[in-house]
């Protein structure tokens, strides 16, 4: 179905190819930071000779605005034609506006592991990140530790550090802990968390991190690739990762993915595009600009990704961060985590 040309792996810039070269035109609205993206729009340009054009804003703004052009008809409107996003709760709320379309791609099916797909098949994981335990060695023994409920314990009472309820990272994870344990069971979770915090909450993992490190706290729960930034940044630091709930749900993982939209104007291209980010030399390239885990199983992730080692993850369709995050964010209120 696929006409390819050499993969150009050295990313030279798109000032190779000028306008009236290009065969066709690509919009894609991303809520991803455009430093780990435009790497890949300009090697899919150099590869086929379709440029992409790229809007960066936050999903929600992303949504409102793929709704409103559904509505619009005057032509004054270039309509995006796909969606990038970090988490898979973006892409339930624009599927449940009708927003996305259904796609069946062999290579679809081939390279995105189904619990990093949609039921309906309207968006696509090609990248995921864990959320798991992070500890001071120095007054944790890995033995002392297990499973992300268990941190709701009274041993970790003044020496837990959180992520905000604000933030989408957090109310993604409880979710899914929802989707497990139940909300009752949930519920005591969250208020065993905030009894046991050792200072407020903060509004980014590398905060947490900073926090571990500087004793204020002992044990945090973070996304694996601020772990590997914070160790660049901190080269001596003795802080180590801890993979919960091996014996469990699994550890938490979450997408970066992305999704055709229903009335997207270049649609054929489109799918072209979703199709390609899944194989290997985009997965590669994207993996470690970003230092997420590619989402084809084929291709193995970057080196100082590979170094933290191999673990169980929660399988558990993502669909599910969607269907239980007002409970989560409820449960959260109600719990006083802030």
């Amino acid at each position: 179905m696929r006409i390819r040309y050499n993969f150009i792996s050295s990313l030279l810039t798109l000032s190779l190819l000028s306008t009236s070269t290009l065969a066709a035109e690509l919009m894609v609205y991303s809520s991803r930071n455009a430093s780990y993206i435009k790497p890949l729009f300009n090697a899919y340009a150099l590869e086929t000779g379709v440029a992409v054009n790229y809007l960066v804003a936050p999903a929600s703004t992303l949504i409102s605005r793929i709704e409103s052009e559904t509505k619009n008809t005057d032509g004054n409107v270039k309509p995006a034609d796909l969606m990038i996003a970090a988490g898979a709760e973006s892409f339930w709320m624009a599927s449940e506006k009708g927003l996305l379309a259904p796609l069946e791609s062999s290579t679809l099916s081939e390279n995105v592991p189904a619990h990093l797909t949609s039921p309906k098949r309207d968006w696509f994981g090609f990248a995921s990140r864990a959320r798991t335990i992070v500890y001071n060695p120095a007054t944790v023994k890995a033995s002392e530790l297990s499973s992300y409920s268990e941190l709701a314990t009274p041993k970790w009472k003044g020496k837990l550090c959180l992520l905000t309820a604000q933030s989408a990272y957090t109310q993604a994870f409880v979710a899914m802990l929802a989707k497990h344990e139940g909300g009752e069971k949930t519920a005591q979770v969250i208020r065993g968390w905030v009894d046991n915090l050792a200072v407020a909450p903060f509004a980014e993992d590398m905060q947490v991190l900073e926090a571990i490190n500087q004793g204020r706290c002992d044990v945090g729960i973070v996304n694996s690739y601020y772990f590997i930034r914070f160790k660049r940044q901190v080269p001596k630091t003795k802080l180590t990762l801890f993979w919960a709930d091996q014996k469990g749900m699994g550890t938490h993982v979450n997408v970066t993915g992305a999704a055709v939209i229903a009335n997207a104007p270049n649609k054929t291209q489109a799918i072209d595009f979703l199709e390609w980010l899944t194989t290997k030399e985009p997965q590669v390239t994207y993996a470690k600009l970003s230092m997420e885990y590619p989402a084809n199983p084929d291709v193995y992730p970057a080196r100082e990704v590979a170094r933290l080692g191999k673990f169980t993850v929660d399988n558990t369709n993502l669909s599910a961060i969607g269907q239980h995050l007002s409970n989560a964010q409820q449960l959260m209120k109600d719990a006083g985590y802030q």
